[in-house]
């Protein structure tokens, strides 16, 4: 029997699964509205400010077109400083006290939800650490965003795990030694409404003294809209065991009627899946990946796959059919481009970029955008910030310390 806890989430979760939904541009801001389809013939689109409109599909409505075409990655790297441009723009600020206690980490990604930016972060802590000049430590807190692409919202809070995100649930077994915490990698939020979202983690205990970890298994969280802070609530046990692929972790997006789940693994090294958008992110069974090799044909196996599966997986023409990408990533549409993207980082040095005219594929071969900068630990892009259509769009990158910013132009 369902928990009440999941009955009255389920509540809010629940959305008319038509088509795929149409691209809109309802405020004319050139970012794609956040739009799915009713079965009564209307759709419903949810707009920067936060609100809420429905309308007849059969309405004219403006959508959003690309701008340009991008060349191939041979012509785009000797573009570089003509036709587009990469620039560091400072580091990732936090207000208030954290700012002061230098607060840094391994990740920070965007997202959006309702009118507000969320930022959720990993393995957070300031130069003091728990010391009386620290700020404590949280495995993945997360905090609004301000008008700001280089400044987070701290004001007011003097402990980071004040404002932990997703936490274990109260019935997941306790950690046995020599393990003795608990860690949860999270994912970026995907809306499923003006005020609910949806978020993955992957749970883990750790703590032993040779730096070994024990995998637990995914979760899934609500996401909602807190007064001080967005608020991530686990509904019921683990959704896996500890040896599937860790569900969405490179990065999940909201498009159309699904949400979709990007994982390291795979013949090509990423595999995508996707879930109505709606209470059934919840249940495992209601999971479909598209097949390996294939663009367009989904399976739905009743489980996540295995770590080890071979049978699901994105396409890329890149060399060898593989991509370049470590544990984290982004994933968007770029209006100006007309394209769907993908930022992430191959072996700590090297930022790169895919596109595709879908959400799941085939994509190009990587364009390389960020190479000899030094240590990057998983990319994140925050598209939630480009005011000019995606001409212009950020990305941040770790770890241990300062999140340094970086300004991609393009100028095709």
């Amino acid at each position: 029997m369902l928990s009440s806890t999941f009955l009255s989430l389920s509540l809010f979760f629940l959305t008319s699964i038509a088509t795929p939904a149409k691209r809109y541009d309802l405020d004319g801001n050139g970012v794609p509205d956040l739009c799915t389809t009713n079965s009564d013939g209307t759709a419903s689109c949810l707009l920067s400010d936060g609100s809420l409109t429905t309308f007849k599909t059969s309405t004219t409505i403006p959508a959003p077109r690309a701008t340009v075409t991008l060349p191939d990655p041979a012509t785009f790297k000797k573009d570089n400083g003509t036709k587009w441009s990469i620039k560091y723009v400072g580091n990732l600020a936090f207000t208030g006290t954290l700012q002061a206690k230098g607060l840094g980490g391994d990740k920070c990604r965007s997202s959006k939800l309702g009118n507000k930016v969320i930022w959720s972060c990993g393995d957070m802590e300031c130069k003091g650490g728990f010391t009386s000049s620290g700020c404590g430590f949280s495995m993945g807190p997360a905090f609004y965003g301000t008008s700001s692409v280089l400044t987070v919202n701290t004001t007011g809070i003097s402990l980071v795990q004040s404002n932990d995100f997703a936490v274990p649930f109260s019935g997941d077994p306790k950690p046995v030694a020599p393990q003795s915490a608990f860690g949860m990698d999270t994912s970026n939020v995907a809306a499923i409404n003006a005020t609910h979202g949806v978020a993955y983690a992957f749970e883990i205990w750790r703590g032993a003294s040779d730096g070994s970890f024990v995998n637990r298994g995914n979760a899934v969280v609500s996401v909602t809209l807190g007064n001080e802070r967005p608020i991530a609530t686990r509904v019921g046990p683990l959704l896996t065991g500890p040896n599937t692929i860790q569900l969405g972790l490179l990065a999940i997006l909201r498009d159309g009627d699904f949400v979709y789940t990007y994982s390291i693994g795979g013949p090509s090294g990423i595999i995508v899946g996707r879930v109505a958008a709606s209470d059934q992110v919840f249940s495992a069974s209601a999971y479909s990946f598209l097949v390996a090799g294939s663009t367009s044909t989904w399976k739905t196996p009743g489980s996540i796959p295995a770590a080890s599966s071979t049978t699901f997986g994105m396409t890329t023409t890149n060399s060898g059919g593989k991509f370049s990408c470590g544990a984290y990533g982004s994933v968007f549409f770029n209006t100006y481009l007309g394209k769907y993207v993908i930022i992430c980082t191959a072996f700590e040095n090297f930022t790169n970029m895919y596109v595709s005219a879908t959400p799941f594929g085939p994509w190009s071969a990587e364009y390389g955008l960020l190479n000899g900068w030094g240590i990057g630990y998983g990319s994140m892009a925050h598209p939630e910030f480009s005011t000019d259509g995606g001409k212009t769009f950020h990305f941040s990158q770790g770890p241990d310390g300062p999140f340094n910013m970086f300004e991609v132009s393009f100028n095709f």
